[in-house]
């Protein structure tokens, strides 16, 4: 059933579990009647009434216009953006014009970060040559740090602050509406990058147009799923055994890459988990949202990365060495752009990539795959028609039989 307001939202996408907690739908909202619930897997509400949102909201539906939940809008954005859709061998990897390892020369930065600082150094190369007032960026919550928050900055310090990998649903769109900052670089999530470029597909919306001028870059970070709030404290309350009320300081991947879950507590001691661990026990804490994933990347950011090691649940399970790299695919002259200007800067090293798989994309492919062959429900649309594979491999079975690693990281 169609109708135009909130109610077109809940029941399409909220009451379909098929929300992605991006919160563009707050800050598309102009009448901001929309707020986002303080919850494990956060979720748009609706400050008055729902009873009267059609009353209150008449003929506007820009919150599901926006909202990437069931409709990525991947078609329409490739045809915006590239002139084409991709083919059906580009379907997990997008359209792109060229993959490269990249590290930060910045020691500081590929100390702080996941891997090789990819989303660090070009959001800082981003703000010192202007291409953006702000950035949006993922950090932690100052008062309560096992909690994830978003944050928009101008300032290379937060920017630092913020580096590494965060896998729990962190609503950051919202922060787009900020009166503050005209150009905005985004850093986020395929699906977020899939709303963000559907704000910028509609045409004939003053209020979409407003948001959508902001826009300066995105970058996109793999995603093979995110987990709930209550996934990080199940680690930290129950694995390690520690109150939340003592934690001072914790990141999913510190230290020697690929990185350990860390722990701080008041008492000054240290806490650590290997990263395989985050794994095994995130599996018991995602959305259907997040299991009914289509893409891996989104392939409609400026710019996509991953880490440069493509397993690195192997490479933290056996201690494996693996040098920290990330894994750029650039895909527009914007990306290209930014990435000429950090190396003109001397802000990276950057060498020619032949990109086979990763294990966070695999286990993506195989999970959407058997969703698509089995679910009842409704689940997202996919970006393309999947081919070249016939058995449909469950999760554990993907992580067991990894992806072929002795090609998945050839240099060119």
């Amino acid at each position: 059933m169609y109708m135009a307001s909130f109610l077109n939202l809940k029941e399409n996408i909220l009451d379909q579990d098929l929300c992605t907690s991006c919160s563009l739908c707050v800050a598309a909202c102009p009448r901001e009647l929309l707020a986002m619930s303080d919850s494990a897997a956060p979720l748009p509400v609706f400050r008055a009434n729902p009873g009267e949102a059609a009353d209150i909201c008449r003929d506007c539906n820009l919150c599901s216009e926006v909202c990437p939940g069931y409709d990525t809008g991947t078609k329409q954005s490739e045809l915006r953006i590239f002139g084409r859709n991709r083919t059906e061998e580009e379907r997990w990897v997008g359209i792109h014009q060229g993959v490269y390892q990249l590290a930060a020369t910045d020691r500081e930065i590929v100390g702080k970060a996941a891997a090789g600082g990819a989303g660090t150094v070009l959001a800082i190369t981003a703000l010192e040559e202007r291409l953006a007032d702000a950035v949006i960026v993922a950090g932690r919550d100052e008062e309560r740090p096992w909690i994830p928050k978003a944050y928009i900055t101008d300032s290379i310090d937060k920017v630092l602050e913020c580096a590494q990998s965060s896998y729990c649903l962190t609503p950051n769109l919202e922060l787009l509406k900020d009166p503050r900052f005209e150009k905005i670089g985004v850093i986020g999530m395929p699906c977020q990058i899939q709303g963000v470029q559907k704000l910028l597909n509609l045409e004939g919306n003053a209020e979409a147009a407003r948001l959508a001028g902001k826009i300066a870059f995105t970058l996109e970070l793999g995603c093979a799923s995110s987990t709930t709030r209550a996934g990080t404290e199940h680690l930290i309350t129950d694995i390690l055994n520690l109150d939340l009320e003592d934690v001072v300081y914790m990141r999913y991947r510190d230290g020697e890459y690929p990185g350990k879950f860390v722990v701080k507590t008041k008492d000054g001691t240290t806490h650590a988990l290997p990263f395989y661990r985050l794994v095994e026990e995130f599996k018991k804490f995602k959305t259907f949202r997040c299991l009914t994933c289509p893409d891996w990347w989104s392939g409609v950011a400026d710019i996509s990365i991953a880490d440069g090691d493509p397993n690195i649940f192997d490479s933290s399970k056996t201690g494996k060495p693996s040098k920290p790299a990330s894994t750029v695919m650039i895909r527009t002259e914007t990306g290209s752009r930014l990435i000429r200007l950090a190396r003109e800067k001397s802000y990276i090293e950057l060498y020619p990539y032949v990109f086979e798989n990763n294990l966070g994309l695999e286990r993506k492919r195989q999970r959407y795959r058997s969703y698509a062959a089995t679910s009842t429900r409704i689940i997202p649309l996919p970006s393309g028609a999947d081919v070249g594979y016939s058995k449909i491999m469950s999760d554990d079975e993907v992580i067991a039989r990894g992806i072929g690693m002795e090609n998945a990281n050839r240099l060119k």
